[in-house]
């Protein structure tokens, strides 16, 4: 039974007649799906890679000007603390808005311009409404036992609430733009994402005592100005509306509170090892901070490309030929598990000399370049399975599956805090890294049982 669904699936889809010579050709032969991927992926990567170098060059300034001491534990953690509630924005309205877009795009252009001038004037009220909300929990958390931080840490960290909790309230607002200008397809979004660093960068250059936190809370100020400025440029920046009138809200809530449920276990996993590492002494949330900056910046700069170039081209590719789809995903995911083995072992070699090359002088010593190279050949580890597990996850997301997504994410979480609970103490920080990875595998594993399943019940209905 299970091999005919699969050679009817590979013939047919729904509702198009495949003995109609006008019939689009839904084999999609290999070569050309896989050539359109590359060339999105290769201009993505290319901005991408600006944005990551200012993030680098950001992170060696900052371990110029202050070392890897109480002051970094302490900036790092309050950063990991804002950024959660405006990555849980990012990723969900970006899943949200794109889907409203597109049908948008093919109604009405007053029904349009409605929709987006109430979308953003509720994110005009959110943003406000988060300022005092954020400004409490942050002091609540840097200043209270739950965060782990030794005194002169903790007392770094509540200096810097007032500017994180702007920080948060501006986030709010950009992560809104940002989803718009994803959805909008354009792609000058990821060279804006490199304003902050810019600004941060310039910072610690030019002025004599930086203020770190005041300095991070104006470039995402900047950053939202600039998206303000691109969209009004292609008057795609609508009056801000009060009110939610538009018909185009029934789609956008459909699905948004089980999505809003997996974006926000899966943007708490970054979380869990500053709250680990606070507890290991001084100097550990700073070294971690900076060899997880090289980690994520390998992993943002392909798995940018893969999500924003791969996730459209499966979305048409699933309501073709769902079996199709699941073999490019088994192709595309070996390459991108092959390619993270490669890039880890070229970094795993090189990882002395690159962490000396990027953090050692001024304040940061020897001895920390040691630890931040170690922990740099830990997270090369993850590489293979989150490389693979994003491809999976994105055809996962192009499907529709969001009870899938909530499922493997919560899985993650939870498998995450279990195994930094029991990895740390046998190889200290250096399991919080190998946790991660362990946690990669894990949620691979659910994500691609999903889509195997999901797959299976469309092409046994076509």
């Amino acid at each position: 039974m299970g091999r005919g669904c699969a050679e009817s699936s590979e013939m047919d889809a729904p509702g198009i007649d495949v003995s109609d010579p006008q019939a689009p050709d839904l084999s999609t032969p290999k070569r050309p799906l896989d050539a359109a991927l590359f060339r999105g992926m290769s201009l993505v990567a290319l901005f991408a890679a600006v944005a990551g170098a200012a993030r680098v060059a950001q992170d060696a300034l900052i371990a110029w000007r202050f070392g890897a001491g109480a002051q970094v534990d302490a900036y790092y953690f309050m950063v990991s603390l804002a950024a959660w509630p405006v990555a849980v924005a990012l990723s969900t309205l970006t899943l949200l808005i794109a889907p409203v877009e597109a049908a948008l795009q093919q109604g009405e252009p007053a029904a349009a311009r409605r929709f987006r001038g109430e979308l953003l004037g509720a994110a005009l009220c959110a943003a406000l409404a988060a300022l005092p909300l954020a400004w409490w929990a942050l002091d609540t958390i840097a200043g209270g036992p739950v965060s782990g931080l030794q005194r002169p840490t903790a007392a770094f960290a509540s200096t810097g609430v007032p500017a994180m909790a702007l920080a948060v309230s501006t986030g709010l607002l950009a992560a809104v733009l940002a989803a718009w200008m994803v959805a909008l397809g354009r792609q000058s979004l990821t060279l804006v994402e490199s304003v902050p660093s810019l600004v941060l960068i310039a910072a610690l250059l030019l002025m004599p005592q930086p203020a770190l936190y005041g300095a991070t809370a104006a470039g995402i100020a900047l950053q939202t100005l600039f998206m303000v400025l691109l969209l009004k440029r292609g008057r795609e920046l609508p009056r801000p509306r009060l009110g939610l009138t538009s018909a185009a809200w029934s789609d956008f809530y459909q699905g948004g509170l089980l999505l809003l449920s997996g974006q926000m276990l899966f943007a708490l996993v970054p979380l869990v090892d500053p709250f680990f590492a606070a507890r290991l002494g001084d100097g550990v949330v700073a070294a971690l901070s900076f060899a997880n900056r090289l980690v994520l910046g390998l992993q943002g700069l392909v798995g940018l490309a893969i999500q924003r170039a791969g996730l459209p081209l499966l979305s048409r590719l699933m309501t073709t030929s769902p079996l199709a789809a699941r073999a490019a995903v088994v192709r595309w995911a070996a390459i991108a598990a092959a390619s993270g083995v490669f890039i880890g072992l070229i970094v795993a070699a090189s990882a002395d000399p690159l962490v000396a090359l990027l953090f050692e002088r001024g304040r940061f010593t020897a001895q920390d370049r040691e630890q931040v190279a170690t922990l740099l050949r830990y997270g090369m580890l993850q590489l293979p399975p989150f490389f693979a597990g994003l491809v999976v996850v994105t055809a996962l997301a192009s499907a529709g599956s969001r009870a899938s997504l909530v499922i493997a994410a919560g899985l993650g979480l939870t498998s995450k805090i279990l195994l930094s609970a029991v990895l740390v103490r046998f190889f200290g920080v250096s399991g919080l890294l190998v946790a991660t990875a362990l946690m990669y595998l894990i949620t691979t594993a659910v994500a691609w049982s999903a889509l195997v399943r999901g797959l299976g019940r469309v092409g046994c209905a076509v």
